[in-house]
C-alpha cells in the first residue's frame, strides 16, 4: 500500500513552515540496538530531509558504530538542557521497550517545549500513544503532536502568507520608495534596518525593518539599560531618545514592519506568529516560555494589537504568544490580521 502520509522532502517539516527545503529537520533519536537498521537508513539517506542531531542510547554497538557521526547521551541524558541550547525538532523513540514514568516524562517534555514525538511501532506501549502517522523515508511512526496544529491547514497558511507577501510588495512599492527616500533623507545611516533575530526552534536569521533610530543606536543600548520598562529580558523604553522623527511616526503606524514581507517570502517568518525575539532575550527565557518558538516567528500577533503594548508586561506577553501557539486557527489569524490593519490605521504603535 502507498504511503499517503509520506511527507516530501521538499517541504520544510518543523512546525509546518511549508518553505522549501534549506536545513533539514533536526532529529533526537532514542535508539536501541534492536534499531541499529533504522537509524542507520535515517542518517544515511539525506534526501529523506532529515538529519540526527544527537542519539540517546544505552547500547555499547550503537556506541560504537555511531560515535563519530551524531553526538551520542545515555538514555537518561537532561534532555531539557538540550533542548534548550540547541535546535531540534522532533523527538524519535525507537525502542523495543522503555518504562511507563519514561514515557510520561518525555511526553511532559515535549509539551513543554512543543517539539513532536515520534513512537516507533515495535514499541509495546506504542499504540496507547496513537495520534497520526508520520513517515521518515519508508518508516512509519505513531506521532504525538504538542500543539493542535493541522498540517494540511497550517501549510495553507504558509502558502496563503506568501502568495499575500509578494502581492503585498509589489502594491506598495510605491510607498516602500517614498519612505526609503524620507528615511535617507532626514538622518544619516542606511534605509533598512538588518538585525540577526531567533525563529523557529532556535533557527537565527536576519530581520529587515525600516530604520528608525540613528546611527550606533545599538551601541547606545547599554548607556539606556537604566530607563528600560520592560520587566523581563526584552527592552522597551516608552520615548527613546534614540527613534528618529520620521522613525517615531513608522512605529506607530507599522510602517517600519512591512520590509518583513521579504522574510515572509523566505520563508523566515509568517503574517501571524510570536515576534522574534533577540538571542540575549531569548538566552533569558523560562523553559514554559520556549514553546513560542515551536512556530515561525511573525510579523504581528496578539501583543502588537494591544494599545500601550508597553505596559503590558513581559510575562503576559509570553503568555499570550503560548496561548496562540496552543490554540492556532485559521479564523485567528485572520481576526488578528483585521484588528492588525485597523491599529496601523488609527496609529496605535510604538
Amino acid at each position: 500500500m502507498e504511503n499517503t502520509n509520506y511527507l516530501p522532502t521538499s517541504i520544510h517539516i518543523p512546525g509546518f513552515s511549508g518553505k522549501r527545503r534549506r536545513d533539514p529537520v533536526k532529529l533526537m533519536m532514542i535508539v536501541d540496538h534492536n534499531n541499529l537498521g533504522t537509524l542507520e537508513k535515517i542518517i544515511k539517506h539525506k534526501e529523506w530531509g532529515c538529519q540526527v542531531i544527537y542519539i540517546l542510547t544505552d547500547s555499547s554497538e550503537v556506541k560504537a558504530r555511531f560515535q563519530y557521526r551524531s553526538r551520542i547521551y545515555p538514555v537518561n541524558a537532561n534532555i531539557r538542557s538540550l533542548l534548550r541550547h540547541d535546535i531540534v525538532d522532533e523527538i524519535v523513540c525507537c525502542v523495543s521497550s522503555i518504562s511507563d514514568g519514561y514515557m510520561e516524562e518525555l511526553t511532559g517534555i515535549c509539551s513543554q517545549f512543543g517539539v513532536a514525538l515520534l513512537i516507533s511501532p515495535c514499541l509495546e506501549s506504542a499504540t496507547t500513544f496513537r495520534s497520526k502517522s508520520r513517515y521518515i523515508g519508508p518508516f512509519s511512526f505513531y506521532t504525538l503532536e504538542t500543539s493542535p496544529r493541522n498540517f494540511s491547514t497550517y501549510l495553507l497558511k504558509t502558502v496563503m502568507e506568501i502568495m499575500f507577501a509578494a502581492v503585498g510588495l509589489f502594491v506598495l512599492s510605491p510607498l516602500l520608495l517614498f519612505m526609503g527616500v524620507l528615511i535617507k533623507t532626514t538622518s544619516r545611516g542606511p534605509v533598512i534596518f538588518r538585525q540577526q533575530r531567533v525563529g523557529l526552534r532556535g533557527r537565527k536569521f536576519y530581520i529587515y525593518k525600516f530604520r528608525t533610530m540613528i546611527v550606533d543606536a545599538e551601541k547606545l543600548k547599554s548607556s539606556l539599560m537604566a530607563f528600560n520598562e520592560s520587566d523581563g529580558p526584552a527592552f522597551k523604553i516608552r520615548n527613546d531618545p534614540r527613534i528618529t522623527r520620521v522613525g517615531r511616526f513608522m512605529r506607530k503606524t507599522g510602517i517600519d514592519e512591512i520590509p518583513q514581507l521579504y522574510n515572509v517570502m523566505k520563508g523566515d517568518m509568517s503574517l501571524i506568529g510570536p515576534r522574534p525575539m533577540l538571542p540575549d532575550e531569548v538566552s533569558e527565557h523560562e523553559e514554559w516560555q520556549l514553546k513560542r518558538m515551536s512556530i515561525k516567528p511573525g510579523i504581528t500577533c496578539s501583543w502588537q494589537i494591544i494599545p500601550d503594548r508597553n505596559s503590558v508586561s513581559f510575562d503576559h506577553w509570553m503568555k499570550l504568544d503560548r496561548e496562540y501557539v496552543e490554540n492556532w486557527s485559521i479564523k485567528k489569524d485572520i481576526v488578528l490580521f483585521i484588528r492588525t490593519i485597523k491599529t496601523m490605521i488609527v496609529a496605535r504603535g510604538l
